[in-house]
């Protein structure tokens, strides 16, 4: 499946981090080898610690928020597993319908295969709630569904997913990738009811030596020391129990921290109590990853946060239903706010209806009726129940009954019923908590609450389900790109403020301003929508246009289309001179398959007593069986996250494979290596499809098959046209922008720049330019206006923060300056370092095409350039902007 843009960031932050992991606990393990051959003890130290604080020195972990304001860096929570040995954990920060469970497999396939180098082995998914925990299991084990696919990629194939109640064996986390789903209250040892994880049960046999023997038992204690053991002491040799005996418990607890885990913990916040985190470090995990929207909430310090995805990139890969419509009847009841929330999914059917014939594309719009009571013997005239909805909805608004779902803990009517489906008719589902999480459905469009007591706890709590986008992309229909929640009798801010700290619950603070709200008998509203108007003495100036990046195509009435990165880059790469460069070269890292075995045994001592004998571990080495052989299938499937094309995957592989035996590597070595050799391929290849793609992005720039020009079509997609005016949502508590002295701004495009949404360093800039003589005027142009976008040689698209027109010195002609703002946290790092790249190409490119004729801009006949801006130098890098 194809992964959204910020989706492809999350995963190469993560690349990064694990090569950097790798290289940091290579290093130290080197170092306790080295101690260790002269004779002196050593303790491996906190690897992962290095590395998070090396990110740190680099800029790539965000800086955090003290107590007085003040940006500082992020400090490493360090966790410790059973034996003491340092437990590398992360989190992805990602809001509620980012994909984290997405995500969240395709880190297991890196970990696996990148710094693992295995394809076996144990992964435990914690889970908070049933409801989760049912959805992910759904997607897991199913071999058809991606994620699953995913895993199979990871293992070659070998994925067997577990309960906590299966039975599995050591051959079966020796030979599969085995993922067992676990509820978080399972784990929880002082949960009575899930302590059976920790009992004693012969379903594990083949993991811990027989019961009665007793040297084998204390050996295996000795290795791994956190493990349960029997209560022996009531025992003695009248039951066949010698003294001091040893008994491991034969517990799936016991057996985690024997295959050391890799942990995934979904809703990672909520294991944030002291004794959920003992008991998954007492596992031993070799890694663990959190999962959450919401880390480090209440300005506690929890989860080591790598990447931060935030509310703003899940809208602008048009992932969530914004702005939010919230509707409130003013002393008015529950039937008649169901009535007009009725009415309004009726608006929806139709605009969906139309949809449908005019794009084929089917949406089928979904109310959630929030009551206040669901249970049998609940029904009274004091709190609607269930059933009056229910009734309400067929005797007085004509809805048919298979329409209409009931959901509680009690009564689940939806079953497995597949709302996408264009066979359910379900339209209304009414419930009061059972879909407060966990419940995915992007058909969901009205949220209406029938609770007026609780109307402000159910909008926090239930916002979340009415705001995955259909198909993760807009419809072009306002009314199907927006959500709807109707309450009745409210106070409108308790109301919005319920609303916001749902949105904050999801992760998803950074939107929580484009509420919109509305009372049916008051004319004001908390959040409206304003329309800004450009200063009056710049409504006259001719259209402002700034040219798109086009690809050239005679097959298009005006000779060009939009630019296309994957079509027009990737499509014209020549994959068939890549290669694994380092093939000639590639160390092997041990050319030998090899067993250990730690022999314990009874010895008798000085003073005729017995002890143990602990001998050093044996390695022995074991006979490759050649039949065996590579899974080239698997190794060709790994190579397609670089190397689309998988019959050019197969080639490079090839190619490698033959290189190595060709230098004497043996068949055995090439399966020893074969995960590491792997690693190195994809490494490689991605810097040489980068370094290609930006050879064919310049090629074709330099041909004129490329550019950065405007048409004198009037094709809105290839020219793209600054608004004369701008619809805006403001709060009654947001601010105007004035000048620093308090003074009002004046040079400013529009008649007012709200606040919100500007950072410290775009106020700073802002300010500076509407006091410089040479700008003419300037523009936020990321305001409502982020489909104006620059694409280069790499996917994702750079969305600049402001336009600025500079007047030309003695000439009278204008010069657009094009401006993008990165804090100083972010210098450095590789998408930083591409976009300032790529601008100072299309400058060069620009001044080129306007100096030949080639580009003409009405409003700014000087030309245009692109600009970097950097929080610790912006003051310096603006100068020649404005000269």
């Amino acid at each position: 499946m194809e992964l959204k843009d910020y989706q492809n960031g999350v995963l190469d932050k993560l690349d990064y981090y694990l090569k950097k992991l790798a290289d940091t606990k290579e290093e130290a393990e080197d170092f306790v080898a080295f101690q260790k051959m002269k004779g002196k003890e050593a303790r491996l130290t906190d690897y992962a610690k290095d590395t998070w604080e090396a990110l740190v020195q680099e800029r790539r972990i965000d800086l955090l928020k003290d107590k007085s304001g003040h940006l500082v860096p992020a400090p490493y929570v360090t966790r410790f597993d059973g034996l003491d040995r340092p437990i590398p954990n992360v989190c992805l920060k990602v809001p509620t319908g980012g994909g984290k469970t997405l995500l969240g497999v395709a880190a297991v396939e890196r970990l696996q295969t990148d710094l693992f180098t295995q394809q076996t082995g144990m992964v435990l998914w914690v889970v908070p709630s049933d409801a989760i925990y049912k959805q992910t299991w759904k997607q897991l084990a199913n071999r058809e569904h991606p994620y699953r696919q995913m895993l199979e990629r990871a293992s070659g194939g070998r994925v067997k997913v577990l309960e906590k109640n299966d039975a599995f064996t050591k051959r079966d986390t020796d030979e599969n990738l085995c993922v067992m789903l676990l509820m978080l209250q399972s784990s929880a040892r002082q949960s009575k009811q899930t302590l059976r994880m920790f009992r004693d049960s012969g379903r594990f046999t083949s993991f811990f030596p027989v019961e009665d023997d007793s040297t084998k038992n204390e050996a295996l204690l000795n290795s791994i020391r956190n493990l349960d053991c029997n209560d022996l002491s009531d025992y003695g040799w009248q039951e066949g129990i010698i003294p001091g005996s040893v008994s491991v418990k034969q517990s799936l607890g016991n057996v985690l921290r024997m295959v050391r885990p890799v942990i995934i913990v979904d809703e990672g916040h909520k294991a944030y109590s002291e004794t959920a985190r003992e008991t998954l470090c007492g596992f031993n995990p070799k890694f663990i990853l959190e999962l959450s929207a919401t880390p480090n909430a209440n300005g506690k310090h929890h989860s080591n946060v790598l990447v931060n995805v935030s509310g703003q990139a899940l809208k602008d890969e048009q992932m969530i239903k914004l702005p939010i419509n919230l509707i409130n009847e003013d002393k008015s009841e529950w039937k008649h706010t169901l009535s007009l929330a009725h009415a309004k999914l009726a608006e929806l059917e139709q605009d969906a209806g139309q949809l449908q014939n005019e794009t084929g594309r089917y949406i089928r719009p979904i109310m959630l009726i929030r009551v206040e009571r669901t249970g049998k013997d609940q029904r009274d005239s004091a709190f609607v129940h269930a059933e009056d909805a229910r009734e309400y909805l067929m005797e007085k608004l004509g809805v048919n009954e298979n329409e209409i779902r009931l959901k509680t803990s009690d009564k689940d009517e939806l079953g497995d019923d597949d709302l996408l489906s264009e066979m359910c008719p379900v339209k209304y589902i009414i419930t009061k908590d059972a879909l407060r999480e966990g419940w995915d459905c992007p058909f969901a469009y009205v949220l209406t609450v029938l609770s007026k007591m609780t109307a402000k706890t159910a909008i926090t709590q239930m916002i979340g389900r009415v705001l995955r986008q259909p198909h993760a992309r807009l419809t072009q229909k306002p009314s199907l790109d927006e959500c709807y929640v109707y309450t009745f009798d409210q106070d409108v801010m308790e109301a919005v403020a319920g609303v916001k700290q749902g949105l904050e619950e999801e992760g998803m603070g950074d939107v929580a301003n484009q509420v919109k709200a509305s009372e049916a008998n008051k004319p004001a509203a908390v959040v409206s929508k304003e329309t800004l108007l450009r200063r009056e003495r710049f409504r006259n100036l001719p259209k402002i246009f700034l040219p798109r990046v086009l690809h050239r195509d005679a097959g298009y009435k005006d000779g060009y289309r939009l630019f296309d990165y994957e079509r027009d880059v990737l499509g014209d790469l020549d994959w068939e001179s890549l290669s694994y460069l380092n093939a000639e070269n590639f160390q092997l890292v041990d050319d030998k398959l090899q067993r250990t075995i730690a022999r314990i045994d009874y010895k008798m001592s000085k003073d005729n007593q017995g002890e143990l004998d602990l001998a050093d571990p044996v390695h022995e080495n074991i006979e490759f069986d050649p039949s065996a052989g590579l899974d080239i299938s698997f190794m060709v499937r790994q190579l397609t996250d670089v190397i689309p094309n998988p019959w050019q995957a197969m080639r490079v592989l090839t190619h490698t494979l033959d290189t190595l035996r060709s230098n004497g590597v043996t068949e055995e070595a090439l399966f020893t290596n074969r995960l590491e050799l792997l690693k190195e391929m994809k490494r490689d290849i991605k810097q040489q499809v980068a370094q290609l793609s930006e050879q064919i992005f310049r090629s074709k720039l330099d041909k004129g098959d490329i550019s950065l020009r405007l048409l004198a079509s009037d094709n809105e997609k290839l020219n793209w046209e600054l608004a004369q005016t701008l619809e805006v949502n403001v709060s009654e508590h947001d601010q105007v922008l004035r000048r620093k002295d308090g003074s009002e701004l004046e040079k400013s495009l529009f008649e007012k720049v709200y606040q919100n949404g500007l950072n410290n360093l775009e106020r700073d800039t802002a300010w500076y330019l509407d006091k410089q003589e040479s700008v003419y005027w300037w523009h936020r142009i990321a305001v409502n206006q982020r489909e104006y976008s620059l694409q280069g040689w790499q996917k994702q698209k750079v969305y600049p923060d402001l336009l600025v027109c500079v007047e030309q010195p003695n000439s009278g002609s204008y010069r657009f300056s094009v401006l993008e703002t990165k804090g100083e946290h972010l210098k450095g790092n590789d998408d930083t370092v591409y976009k300032r790249r790529l601008f100072e190409l299309l400058t060069e490119h620009v001044k080129t095409a306007v100096d030949a004729g080639e580009l003409t801009l009405e409003a700014a006949s000087g030309g245009m350039s692109f600009r970097m801006l950097m929080e610790d130098s912006w003051s310096q890098e603006i100068v020649p902007e404005l000269n």
